[in-house]
């Protein structure tokens, strides 16, 4: 994997429009924070090219 879920979360809200106030809508929201692990990238791309580089 190249990225870690730190942490999630989610919120329920009851929405009301305009064009119909006697009808709740839900509305859900959900916030994720993840991290980029670059190891994948390093070692996939920056040490080919450092590699290609040196032998040209």
């Amino acid at each position: 994997g190249e990225w870690v879920m730190k942490d999630y979360r989610g919120w329920k809200h009851w929405v009301y429009y305009a064009c119909c106030p006697d009808t709740p809508y839900l509305d859900i929201t959900y916030h994720f924070l993840m991290q980029r692990l670059p190891l994948y990238f390093i070692v996939n791309v920056i040490i080919p090219c450092l590699l290609f580089s040196f032998l040209t």
